[in-house]
Order: structure tokens, then C-alpha cells, then sequence
């Protein structure tokens, strides 16, 4: 199982670990419209505005750097999109159906 995705039995601190964070990449359908989020500790972050159809499927974090793979529909097709610090990339340039499944961060 890589780290990003290792779960932990108990995620609450003990004396042997230290607190954790837990992030959570989806969406959340609004007004008629899926909404790309992610969520930390519970607490919603939206990656999108809902005036278009988009969805979070995966996340990694790396320092302070949240990074969130999904997709956003441009009114004729689905773009490959990521987004670093709520900031979007887009991977593809919407000429045909395209969309994310997993994001890996390496440093070196």
C-alpha cells in the first residue's frame, strides 16, 4: 500500500503518534450541479464554483501542498484537471472526453 493511501487503525493521537490530518477527495451534487471538493478533518474545501459539472478522485499532500486529481466538464467535453492549493491545471484542452483517476507527489 504506498503512504497516500496507508489508513491507519486509530487515527486519533496517542502518546505514540502525533495527531494526523485526513483528507478526503469528491464532490458534492448543488443546485444541479457537482461540486469538486475535498474535505480536511471534516471541514469541505470546494476546488469548483458549480456553474460546471466537476468532480475530486484522488489527493495527496505534500508539506503544505494539497494537490487533487478529477476532471471539469467545459460544456461540450470532460477535461483532465488537477489542482494545486485550489489553484486548477488543466491536462487535457477539452477536444476530447478526458478525466483523472489517481495523483502520485515525488519529491527528490
Amino acid at each position: 500500500m504506498s503512504p497516500a493511501r496507508k489508513i491507519l487503525d486509530d487515527p486519533s493521537p496517542s502518546d505514540d503518534h502525533p495527531a494526523v490530518d485526513v483528507y478526503v477527495a469528491g464532490g458534492e451534487f448543488k443546485s444541479g450541479v457537482y461540486v469538486a471538493k475535498y474535505w480536511k478533518n471534516g471541514v469541505a474545501v470546494s476546488l469548483t464554483d458549480g456553474t460546471k459539472v466537476a468532480g475530486a478522485n484522488s489527493i495527496a499532500v505534500a508539506g503544505s501542498d494539497v494537490y487533487v486529481a478529477g476532471y471539469e466538464y467545459n460544456g461540450s467535453e470532460y477535461l483532465a484537471k488537477y489542482w494545486k492549493n485550489g489553484v486548477a491545471v488543466s491536462l487535457t484542452d477539452g477536444s476530447q472526453l478526458a478525466a483523472t483517476s489517481d495523483i502520485a507527489v515525488v519529491r527528490h
